[in-house]
């Protein structure tokens, strides 16, 4: 999964607010605090309600009603950073079961190399989502557990 359809999948550099051409272009938006509107697509795109939202960023359903839906709402580096591992996953796994409804889904529902946890319950930290992405990888590559 590259950086560049992680940043389509957040709105695209244009919702963004500038061009993302490498890594360090994207870790600067994300130190930013990415647009509310890139939180919107993402919450579209998987369906979820407000509640979902606000737990996928880890915040309260007030803080997400605070920070705004207007066009110029920021997210705290925080939540970007959140919020862009969410997508990171989401995408990784669009990819790899090549198909959007199945993926969330699957994000959606306990898994057995998971603990019989949900993928979405784990990206609250990088380690959660480390192991996420691992397993990820093996149902890519033939390798269940």
């Amino acid at each position: 999964m590259g950086d560049m359809s992680v940043v389509k999948i957040l709105g695209g550099q244009r919702l963004l607010g500038r061009r993302v051409m490498n890594p360090l272009d994207l870790a600067d938006v994300v130190e930013a605090g990415l647009p509310r509107q890139a939180a919107d697509r993402l919450q579209q795109r998987l369906d979820w309600s407000e509640g979902e939202l606000a737990k996928g960023l880890g915040v309260s359903g007030k803080t997400l009603q605070r920070i705004g839906k207007d066009t110029d709402a920021r997210l705290t580096p925080a939540q970007s950073d959140r919020l862009f591992r969410l997508a990171r996953i989401v995408g990784f796994a669009e990819e790899v079961f090549e198909d959007s409804e199945r993926a969330h889904r699957w994000l959606k529902e306990p898994q057995r190399g998971l603990g019989n946890r949900t993928p979405l319950s784990l990206l609250g930290t990088e380690a959660g989502a480390r192991e996420v992405e691992d397993l990820l990888g093996r149902i890519e590559y033939g390798v269940f557990s």
